[in-house]
C-alpha cells in the first residue's frame, strides 16, 4: 500500500489505527473551529478505509458540518447517520462516513472513528497534501450560501400583497358609500357633491350670513312700510328654494356631532333659523297692531244690528280664535269658526326639499307636517324622493 508524501505528523501515532487527513479538510475545520466555543459545532469526516498487517488505515478527503450532533456520544443516533449520509451522497459520494470530529474552539488532535456502530477517539494523526477535488467543490459551495441574500417566500408576499389590495379596495368603497349616504342628510333628495370640504363649509357660512341679512331687511321693510306677513313668507321661502337649489354643501363639521364612533348629522340650521325668524314675526306683529278676528257663530244667530256690522278676515295661524261677545248681548253659545275646505294641492318634490321647507313656505310654520304625512301616507318625515308628488291641504 502506497502512503501519501510530504506528511506533517500531529501527536503521538496510534499502533493500530493510522488516521491520514487532507489539507483542504484541515483548512475547513480550521475555519469553523472559530465559531465554536460553548456551542459545539460537529464535522462529519468521509474517506477511504483499508486495512494491512492488522493496521487499520483511514484517509480523510471530506468533512462537513452537522447540525443535529453537539456532544461527543459512543452511539449515533439515527438523526445524525440520516444526516450525514445525505451530506455523503451530494458531496463524497466516492467516499464512505467514517467518524466526525466534535469542534470546541481548541486544536484538532485527533477524532472520533466510527467502526461498526461504536465511535471512539483516536488521537493523532499526519497531515497530507493531494487533489482534492470533491472537498474544494463542498468549501465553494459553502461560501457562495454564506454570500447569499436573504430569500423570502414569494407565496407569503403575494398573499401579504392580495390583502393589502382587498383592504384598499374595501377603503374606497366605504369611503363611496359614505358619500352617497351623505346625500340623503336630513331627508334631502340630493346628488352626491364631489366639492371639498373646506369650500363646501365656506359656502355654506355665506349662505347662512346671506339668509339672516334678508331676513332682517325684509323685517325691517316690513315694520316699517306694512308689507303684510304673507308676502314675506313667501318672498323668504322663495329665497330659501333658490338658495337650496344650488346645492348647498351637506352636513359641514359646524354641524355635526360624533355619538358612538359615528357622525349623526342634525337638522338644517338654515329651515330651523327661517322658522325661528318667522315666529318672531309673528309675535311683533301682533304686539304692533290688533289682529283681525273672524265674528264667531252661534246655534241661533241673533237679529242683525244695521249700525253695527262686521266683515271677518282670514287668520294666518291654522287654529281659529275665538272672540267673545260684549257683555250687553245676550247669552249665546259659540263655535269656532269654520274656514271653508279646499281642494288638496299637488306638488312635486324638487331637488333640496324637506317637509318643514315645504309647509314653511305655504302654510307660514311647520305645525301641518304631521297632517301632509297623514294625507300622502308618509311614515318618515324625512324620506321623500326627488319627483314625488305629494298633495298639501
Amino acid at each position: 500500500m502506497q502512503l501519501p508524501k510530504n506528511v506533517t505528523q500531529i501527536g503521538e501515532t496510534n499502533p493500530h489505527c493510522k488516521i491520514y487527513v487532507e489539507d483542504y479538510v484541515i483548512s475547513y475545520m480550521k475555519q469553523l473551529n472559530q465559531y465554536a466555543g460553548d456551542k459545539r459545532m460537529a464535522v462529519a469526516l468521509y474517506g477511504i478505509r483499508k486495512e494491512e498487517d492488522g493496521i487499520t488505515y483511514l484517509f480523510f478527503y471530506g468533512a462537513g458540518r452537522l447540525n443535529f450532533l453537539q456532544k461527543e456520544c459512543r452511539h449515533l443516533s439515527q438523526a445524525v447517520l440520516q444526516e450525514s449520509e445525505k451530506l455523503r451522497k451530494r458531496y463524497f459520494s466516492d467516499y464512505v462516513f467514517l467518524g466526525y470530529r466534535l469542534l470546541d474552539g481548541e486544536m484538532v488532535e485527533g477524532f472520533h472513528v466510527c467502526e461498526q456502530g461504536v465511535c471512539r477517539y483516536i488521537e493523532g494523526y499526519a497531515q497530507f497534501y493531494e487533489k482534492n477535488d470533491s472537498m474544494l467543490a463542498y468549501m465553494v459551495d459553502q461560501r457562495q450560501e454564506e454570500a447569499k441574500p436573504e430569500e423570502f417566500d414569494q407565496e407569503k408576499y403575494n398573499t401579504v400583497k392580495k390583502r393589502q389590495e382587498e383592504r384598499r379596495a374595501l377603503s374606497e368603497e366605504r369611503g363611496w358609500n359614505g358619500g352617497k349616504s351623505s346625500a340623503l342628510w336630513n331627508g334631502h333628495a340630493k346628488e352626491p357633491d364631489t366639492e371639498s370640504g373646506a369650500a363646501r363649509l365656506r359656502r355654506m357660512k355665506y349662505s347662512v350670513a346671506a339668509i339672516f341679512a334678508l331676513l332682517c331687511v325684509t323685517g325691517l321693510a316690513a315694520m316699517g312700510n306694512g308689507v303684510k306677513l304673507g308676502d314675506l313668507q313667501s318672498a323668504a321661502g322663495r329665497f330659501l328654494d333658490n338658495l337650496i337649489r344650488r346645492q348647498l354643501p351637506d352636513a359641514p363639521e359646524d354641524f355635526m356631532e360624533v355619538s358612538n364612533g359615528s357622525v349623526q348629522v342634525g337638522t338644517i340650521v338654515a329651515e330651523d333659523k327661517l322658522n325661528e325668524a318667522i315666529l318672531k314675526e309673528n309675535e311683533a306683529k301682533s304686539t304692533s297692531e290688533p289682529a283681525l278676528q273672524p265674528t264667531p257663530e252661534s246655534s241661533v244667530p241673533p237679529a242683525p244690528n244695521p249700525g253695527e256690522q262686521s266683515t271677518p278676515e282670514p287668520v294666518m295661524t291654522p287654529e281659529p280664535v275665538v272672540t267673545p261677545q260684549p257683555t250687553n248681548a245676550p247669552q249665546q253659545t259659540q263655535k269656532p269658526a269654520v274656514q271653508p275646505s279646499a281642494e288638496p294641492v299637488s306638488y312635486t318634490v324638487k331637488r333640496g326639499d324637506t317637509l318643514i321647507g315645504i309647509c314653511i313656505r305655504r302654510y307660514g310654520s311647520d305645525a301641518r307636517v304631521a297632517e301632509v304625512c297623514s294625507l300622502n301616507n308618509i311614515s318618515n318625515p324625512d324620506s321623500i324622493k326627488i319627483g314625488q308628488n305629494i298633495l298639501l291641504p
